[in-house]
Formats: structure tokens, sequence, C-alpha cells
């Protein structure tokens, strides 16, 4: 159970850090604009096609793209303090695997729909990725629980 359990601690941090270091450069003003570019470089250094992503310069979507980061960061913070005591806090990895599954639908659609940019669709598939772990480690320490606390009644 305890390599279990560091495993999944691992994966927790792995995963607040992979979204703090996503989100951080859509905090700041200027920054997003810079990053946006950086991304669509990326995006076509291996040709996977879609729209260029435009960061906007109107005020309340640039806000919005900025709140966004923000939200993005201080979620990869809980999910990295999650990974503190996993069992404890096991709600937030799988309201979190919910809220990237979602993430990812909605790339998907996007995609399908207004052709975004395919780098996106590569962000969505790590979110899956996580997700999907996440479930593994907490069907895994689940069973294992029970497991222990029935040998324990017997």
């Amino acid at each position: 159970m305890k390599k279990t359990l560091n495993q999944f601690r691992k994966l927790l941090f792995f995963s607040g850090v992979f979204n703090i270091a996503l989100a951080l450069p859509l905090v700041f003003p200027v920054v997003y604009e810079k990053y946006f570019r950086f991304l669509w470089m990326i995006n076509q250094f291996f040709d996977l096609g879609g729209k260029e992503l435009i960061p906007p310069k109107e005020g309340i979507n640039a806000l919005l793209i900025n709140t966004a980061g923000i939200d993005l960061v201080l979620i990869g913070v809980i999910v990295f303090y999650s990974g503190f005591d996993p069992i404890k806090r096991k709600f937030i990895p799988l309201a979190n695997a919910i809220g990237r599954t979602f993430f990812a639908l909605i790339i998907v659609y996007y995609i399908l729909i207004l052709n975004i940019a395919r780098l996106l669709l590569v962000i969505g598939g790590i979110d899956v990725l996580i997700s999907a772990g996440f479930c593994y480690y907490l069907i895994k320490l689940k069973n294992l629980n029970a497991y222990r606390d029935r040998d324990a009644h017997h």
C-alpha cells in the first residue's frame, strides 16, 4: 500500500506542477500574449494544424484569460497540496479528474466546431491520462483499504 500511495503522491505533485506551469503565463497581462504566440509556434513546429492562437486584446476578454490563469494555478496548488495526504484529501483528485475530463471533451468540441489549434488536443490528452491515473489510484487504494479492513476483522 505504501508503494501505491507514493506513486499516487508523485502523480498528484506532477499534476499540480503541470497545471501551474501551463497556467502561470496566462495570469499576467502582456505575458499571456507572448505565451499564445509561443504555443502557436510549438503547434506549427509539430505541424498539428488548426487555426492560429490569437490572444484577445479587448479588456474583458483579456481579463478573463488572466482570471482563468489564476484559477488554473490555484487548482494546481490545491492538487499539489492533496499529494501530501491523498487518502484524507481524495475528493480533490476525484473532482479534478472529472474537471480535467470535461475540459478534454470541450477541447474536442472546439476542435471539431471551430478548428482550434491541435496542440490543445495534446494538452487535453495529458489531462485525460492524469484523470485516468487519479481514478486508478483512488480505486486501488480503496480496494487495498477494504482488503486490509476485511483481514483485520478475521
